[in-house]
């Protein structure tokens, strides 16, 4: 994981996000409880604030935090405490080029033909399609991100390679990818910024 500055404007929206939700109301005795916990612990003490969490449709949760300096953070915990990805959300990954990667769903209605439209669930998918390079793989589980309008919502999408890897990704609808790990074995404790992930 290579760990940057965040721009700016993604600065300023995540403290827009932090305002927007607070603390992360509620934790307690809520099926995310444990995946909640033990990402706001996994930074090794560095301080974390979780901000939501959302379930990953596999039985598990992804929950998004904010650390001392308001950079945002992409955790991915299981219902047992155990910590399978942890990302910070910095820069696009693709650089700005994966509007040209993704395909528009063109709706026809009567066969008339209409200005493309494109699903942006099915958009970041492409998207994290993409990043893989053209491994292609098979979307296991998918939906939105569970972030406010404060920050560019998106959606998260858990790909399986033919080889049997499993990948979470964060996408938007305009095809930037925020994050992108490999689920694998839990990561080791104590969890420190900078390890391999998975």
């Amino acid at each position: 994981m290579h760990i940057k500055t965040l721009p700016l404007v993604a600065g300023l929206c995540t403290l827009g996000l932090t305002a927007g939700f607070g603390p992360l109301a509620g934790a307690k005795g809520t099926p995310h409880e444990a995946a909640v916990k033990a990402c706001a612990q996994a930074r090794d003490g560095a301080p974390a604030t979780p901000v939501t969490a959302i379930a990953d449709g596999r039985g598990g949760s992804l929950v998004w935090l904010t650390d001392a300096e308001t950079n945002l953070w992409l955790c991915s915990a299981d219902a047992d405490g155990q910590v399978y990805a942890y990302d910070m959300i910095f820069d696009d990954l693709l650089a700005g080029a994966g509007a040209g990667l993704v395909k528009p769903i063109v709706i026809d209605g009567d066969g008339a033909p209409i200005e493309p439209v494109q699903d942006p669930l099915l958009v970041a998918e492409q998207a994290c399609q993409a990043y893989l390079d053209g491994e292609g793989g098979t979307v296991v589980s998918k939906g939105a991100d569970g972030l406010n309008a404060n920050w560019l919502p998106g959606y998260f999408v858990f790909i399986e390679t033919e080889a049997g890897e499993t990948y979470l990704c964060n996408a938007t609808p305009n095809a930037q990818v925020w994050a992108f790990a490999r689920i694998g074995e839990p990561l080791g404790e104590p969890f420190k910024p900078g390890n391999p992930v998975g």
